[in-house]
């Protein structure tokens, strides 16, 4: 899909460069070459991080249809949507998605909009998803392994001041 992206793309940016006058060419050409750059932020088996519009994101995909994407405005709280074979779950509908830390079961951790679950994820959840060896994402008992490369690189510690995760309570 990505090929043919960059075919169409090359294709109306030769056309747009042979036709017309200039001053309406290189707009166009402007424009196209914008779309080519254009980041991606979900990295295929390694973790990268984003910052846009007032909010983090970390994310990884597996290649394979699987990812975690975990946002972290500057102005809310954390949240994060899963994909697990095409299908997305966020975690603020209910009953939202599950992580695995090396054998440990979170439910729906990134939910923090209740003391407990907040307690949760600041005490015990954030620095052991930060170290995980092994990462899986877990819904309606499908199980699917996510990669850990570059996680604790791209993340900090929630008392980091460069850390943007914050729990809702």
């Amino acid at each position: 899909m990505k090929l043919n992206l960059l075919r169409l793309i090359y294709n109306l940016t030769t056309a747009a460069l042979t036709q017309g006058d200039t001053m309406k060419r290189k707009p166009l050409a402007l424009a196209l070459a914008c779309l080519i750059t254009t980041p991606s932020f979900a990295g295929t088996f390694e973790w990268t991080s984003g910052w846009g519009m007032g909010t983090s994101e970390y994310a990884v995909d597996d290649g394979n249809k699987n990812a975690l994407l975990i946002s972290c405005p500057s102005e809310g709280y954390v949240s994060a949507e899963a994909t697990i074979q095409g299908e997305r779950y966020d975690s603020e509908s209910q009953p939202g998605f599950d992580l695995i830390v090396d054998g440990v079961t979170f439910s729906n951790p990134f939910y923090t909009d209740c003391r407990v679950c907040a307690d949760i994820f600041k005490a015990q959840f954030w620095e052991a998803f930060r170290k995980a060896n092994r990462l899986q994402l877990s819904v309606d008992g499908q199980v699917v392994n996510l990669p850990t490369t570059k996680l604790q690189d791209v993340t900090q510690p929630l008392d980091d001041p460069a850390n943007g995760c914050y729990a809702a309570w």
